[in-house]
């Protein structure tokens, strides 16, 4: 098969993933083509209309004449309704959307509804968005979870490499009140409590500001070594974002062997059993609870640590992810023609 893989270039980087679909899709034995419906450039910086303009008339033609059998779009962006509509008529190619943010808007515009009717078909990260255009009348719309590749969570480093990064509790991720708010004296005394991520120079608690390490976004081997040498990994998703499904963290990191602690969702056992193989709290209390039971009961923790990373890599990988996506074409009489 032959896909045409559609993102921006600031998301195209290992460990993020777009980068994941695109590896994902290549060991299915796929042929896979980047375009970016953005790109830094001079043209793009100075002449952003015209630019845009430009670009859906490439991307289309490109879908058009040198015979790709699907166009897969993550996140989208620029994409127009029309240029969906041009690919449509004046091709076999199909049109695909994951979108990994809430297309009613929160850290991004909302979506046009005519765009997201326009795919053959559009995968929403969370069952909030699927129940509610389903009552909109869309039947194009789907939930799938978001997904990893292994290949870049599977790093092995020696114990000197992970000394600097080793740490009882770790969060990764950037600045936000909330998270200052749920932070705050956490942990016991004598649990080291690591926060990496960028922005908490912004944190007023001189308790949570001891905590903070590299304020900065760690790059991948940062990351992976973090989630190796940590023995709990805690989350507190936004609500704007993830509504009745995790963040795409939760399953990187769980990809990785990490034992995830992350606020509860209602659809979440969907996807992972709780308590055996993510743990989940609602309150603050239940989350200090959870910490120092899994710090004194080491078996358990990792036991339940392996049971999750063997069901990511058996559910929540980008290449499984991508085969839902085409048994859910052919369901709809959309089969990806790719003779």
């Amino acid at each position: 098969m032959k896909v045409l893989f559609c993102t921006n270039d600031q998301s195209f980087q290992p460990s993020n993933e777009p980068y994941a679909f695109y590896l994902g899709i290549q060991s299915l034995g796929h042929s896979v083509e980047v375009f970016y419906y953005r790109k830094k450039s001079f043209f793009y910086s100075n002449f952003r209309k015209p630019w845009v303009r430009w670009m859906n008339t490439q991307l289309a033609e490109k879908c058009i004449n040198e015979g790709f059998d699907m166009l897969f779009v993550h996140r989208g962006g620029y994409v127009v309704t029309e240029t969906l509509e041009r690919i449509r008529k004046e091709s076999r190619c199909r049109t695909v959307c994951f979108f990994p943010d809430n297309p009613f808007g929160a850290y991004t515009p909302p979506l046009p509804f005519d765009l997201i009717g326009a795919y053959d078909l559009f995968v929403s990260k969370d069952t909030y968005f699927e129940e509610e255009f389903e009552t909109y009348g869309f039947d194009n719309v789907v939930a799938l979870p978001h997904a990893y590749d292994p290949s870049e969570f599977e790093t092995e480093f020696s114990d000197d490499e992970l000394e600097p990064f080793r740490a009882d509790v770790a969060f990764i991720g950037g600045f936000h009140p909330f998270r200052e708010r749920i932070f705050s004296k956490l942990t016991d005394e004598g649990v080291e409590f690591k926060i990496w991520g960028p922005r908490w120079v912004q944190a007023t608690d001189p308790w949570i500001k001891e905590r903070v390490h590299m304020e900065r976004a760690l790059d991948r081997v940062e990351k992976i070594k973090v989630l190796k040498a940590s023995k709990i990994l805690i989350n507190l998703q936004h609500g704007g974002g993830a509504l009745y499904w995790p963040d795409d963290k939760v399953v990187q990191y769980m990809g990785a062997g990490a034992l995830m602690i992350v606020n509860d969702r209602r659809d979440l056992g969907l996807i992972f059993e709780r308590g055996e193989e993510i743990l989940t709290y609602q309150k603050k209390e239940e989350l200090q609870a959870l910490i120092r039971e899994c710090l004194d009961d080491e078996p358990k923790r990792l036991d339940i640590a392996h049971a999750g990373q063997a069901r990511a890599r058996r559910d929540h990988t980008t290449a499984v992810r991508f085969e839902q996506i085409l048994t859910l074409l052919n369901e709809r009489g959309l089969p990806v023609d790719d003779d």
